[in-house]
């Protein structure tokens, strides 16, 4: 009876592969999570997406209504862009805003960051800035001065806009952050999941990039 050369490996064969199937889920499942994950802080006291004790809300390391840029850029480990932007009364966002952007950070997910300043300094700002860019949707962008933009760095983050660069599901998003205070359909495409205790309005969308958008809560 010939025997088959194979059925010796097999066990040993299975084993190994059963070890690298056991590795790759560990590591997709730690990917679905590293949009929220330590991998920005700078010391490990840092904890997760949490609210302190002052009502400050902390994610990716930054501190809602207490960190500056400079410091955020260094917490990202990126230089960010920043840029005042006029949007029109019918946005969501009307007003003048001073935004940095962050292209991409480790894994590539974006960051924009909404810094506070007051509407007296924002028009200080826009006198010195370029003239306007306007988007198609009219949105204007102006370029700081070069004195303005050191300004911006000392500005503390008011808000923050985070865009993974992972497909987030409800469940998804559910079980990082539990069950939401809301759900409400935006349109036939988008639904908007509201978590009243961490500031957080989670846009998923079955086209486009998810969108969470965290704000001190309160």
């Amino acid at each position: 009876m010939t025997s088959d050369p194979q059925s010796g490996q097999n066990p040993k064969h299975n084993d190994r592969m059963a070890l690298w199937m056991l590795v790759v889920v560990v590591i997709v499942t730690a990917a679905v999570f590293f949009w929220t994950s330590s991998r920005y802080q700078q010391d490990n006291s840092t904890e997760r997406t949490h609210v302190d004790s002052q009502g400050h809300l902390h994610v990716l390391g930054v501190t809602l209504g207490k960190t500056t840029l400079r410091q955020a850029e260094r917490i990202l480990k990126s230089k960010s862009d920043v840029a005042l932007y006029i949007y029109p009364q019918e946005h969501p966002k009307a007003g003048m805003k001073l935004e940095a952007f962050f292209p991409a950070i480790a894994d590539h997910t974006k960051v924009v960051l909404l810094l506070d300043l007051d509407d007296k300094a924002l028009k200080e700002i826009e006198v010195r800035a370029t003239i306007p860019h306007l988007y198609p949707d009219k949105v204007a962008r102006m370029n700081l001065a070069a004195d303005d933009v050191s300004r911006a760095r000392s500005a503390t983050v008011r808000e923050l806009t985070l865009i993974p660069n992972l497909t987030i599901s409800a469940e998804t998003l559910k079980a990082r952050f539990g069950e939401p205070d809301r759900m409400q359909p935006l349109d036939k495409d988008r639904d908007e999941y509201i978590y009243d205790a961490i500031g957080l309005n989670a846009v998923i969308s079955k086209d486009e990039p998810p969108v969470l958008h965290f704000t001190n809560p309160g």
